[in-house]
């Protein structure tokens, strides 16, 4: 995983203000036009604009955080630019995912659940939206659910809700979610149901032991 910190030549605390000036001044310094058309100085542009896509913008910054165990709650505002498309969100949902699964169980799930919240917002979703990139989407979906294994309900829904619209309508994706839907439904019938069982046995172990008690007592 790149360290877009070291190539903006930041601290993981930095600012948001900071980071727009390390990439103001590392964009003009290392642009091709400024390095008679530089094959190396391309490159580091690349990098450099990649890392300000993702560290310029609050909810990209706080999911790259998450993914390298650094999870982080910046206040203030995004100001990332640049050619930013659907694969950038994959990458970053997929990281999510990854750091998850590899948790082994342990997942903060108030965090987990604020990351991909805030990453996949309105305005992330009408991005997606507009793209039209439909595998990509998809895969993005894929990751997401994934994910919503490990948090409540409470946070299932809302997450559902926002995959619902992500959909857009496409019965693939509809068709998915509501499977996912009736599967969950269904755990939580089966938990009722065996929620239910347990107090009718606790109820009557209840009964038979007062009746032995009055039995006993009036011998």
């Amino acid at each position: 995983m790149k360290d877009y910190y070291k190539i903006l030549e930041v601290k993981p605390n930095a600012s948001q203000a900071e980071i727009k000036k390390a990439y103001r001044l590392l964009a003009v310094k290392y642009h091709p036009d400024k390095n008679n058309g530089s094959r190396e100085s391309e490159e580091s542009f690349k990098e450099i604009s990649e890392s300000y896509i993702i560290l310029g913008d609050t909810a990209k910054r706080n999911a790259y955080d998450y993914t390298k165990g650094n999870y982080k709650n910046y206040n203030g505002q995004n100001s990332a630019s640049g050619q930013q498309t659907p694969v950038t969100f994959l990458i970053l949902f997929k990281r999510i995912k990854e750091r998850v699964l590899n948790a082994d169980g342990r997942v903060n799930q108030e965090a987990l659940f604020k990351v991909i919240n805030d990453l996949l917002s309105d305005d992330t979703i009408n991005f997606l939206i507009s793209a039209r990139d439909i595998a990509t989407n998809n895969l993005i979906t894929d990751d997401v659910l994934t994910c919503s294994i490990f948090l409540g309900e409470q946070f299932k829904s809302v997450l559902y809700a926002k995959l619902l619209r992500l959909s857009d309508g496409d019965p693939r994706f509809t068709q998915k979610l509501a499977l996912l839907n009736k599967k969950h439904e269904a755990i939580n019938l089966k938990t009722s149901e065996a929620l239910s069982r347990n107090y009718i046995i606790i109820f009557i172990l209840f009964l038979v032991f007062f009746v032995v008690l009055m039995v006993v007592a009036n011998l």
